[in-house]
């Protein structure tokens, strides 16, 4: 399964720079502006199935609304660090599922909210050493974290000794389990899914501290073109308030129930992760 989700997570590395790279061109042939679609993958919300085609709860949410914006245009996965680097770089590129901080909050068009999730740190609770803060987050440590994620630059940030960063959840996950790390800079949703999908019992795995409850959203680059900005942002809206909208994600919350122990419930138009 780790060698299928490492040529996956590979191949779609090497995908996305060939695409962007081949669409850089096309573009000093026309006047049209380019539009790229690019996520990262997160279980079980988006992946690859065994076939190599993307779909989840956000894909669908996605081509549904690329459908109502009349755009067709293929979703690229890659590495969350690529991604960003795409939409700070190059006008018209659509990121998702993209977490909404303070950091960001100036450098991004905010299209749509997604998902809503708690994040913290997860590990063994030890005896007579509560976490307050990152300042205690040394007392559990190695603390494994997915790299170039936003959450590892929080620990970098903060100081925090020993950050191993992993390429998947579902590796980091496992090292948890085995003793490996003392702690995850994870959320309780997304150890509890991977747990699940490991045959795992992880009921003695405990938030030790929480960080922050933060929407993942939608999300075009700053400097977008206006036409594009327009026709994303009405589509979105509209497709906010069809049947489509709540068919699919009455479909996946019973599908997502059945993948895990999750404590699911929506808000809004927001999949809350509680």
């Amino acid at each position: 399964m780790f060698r299928w989700q490492t040529l996956c997570f590979l191949w779609g590395s090497i995908f996305l720079c060939l695409s962007i790279s081949y669409r850089v061109s096309a573009g000093h042939m026309s006047n049209e502006p380019d539009f790229w679609v690019l996520t990262a993958l997160e279980p079980p919300f988006s992946l690859r199935n065994e076939r190599g085609q993307l779909e989840g709860y956000l894909i669908e949410l996605v081509q549904g609304i690329l459908a109502e914006a009349d755009i067709q245009q293929e979703i690229l996965a890659g590495p969350w660090e690529r991604l960003i680097q795409e939409a700070q770089d190059k006008p018209n590129v659509l990121v998702f599922p993209l977490a909404r901080t303070p950091e960001r909050e100036k450098e991004f068009h905010w299209v749509l909210p997604l998902t809503s999730n708690v994040y913290g740190v997860l590990g063994v609770p030890v005896d007579d050493t509560p976490i307050r803060s990152f300042a205690d987050v040394n007392a559990v440590v190695p603390i494994g974290v997915l790299g170039s994620d936003f959450r590892h630059k929080v620990l970098l940030a903060e100081n925090v000794n020993e950050v191993m960063p992993y390429d998947d959840y579902d590796t980091a996950v496992s090292d948890l389990r085995a003793g490996k790390l003392g702690s995850m800079f994870f959320s309780d949703a997304g150890l509890r899914y991977f747990c699940f999908k490991q045959s795992a019992d992880c009921s003695h795995i405990k938030l030790l501290y929480q960080y922050d409850t933060l929407t993942s959203y939608i999300a075009l680059s700053k400097n977008s073109d206006a036409k594009h900005i327009a026709i994303f942002n009405t589509a979105a809206q509209r497709f906010l308030k069809s049947d489509k909208f709540s068919q699919i994600q009455q479909s996946w919350l019973l599908k997502l129930q059945e993948q895990g122990p999750f404590k699911l419930h929506i808000k809004n138009g927001v999949l809350n992760l509680w």
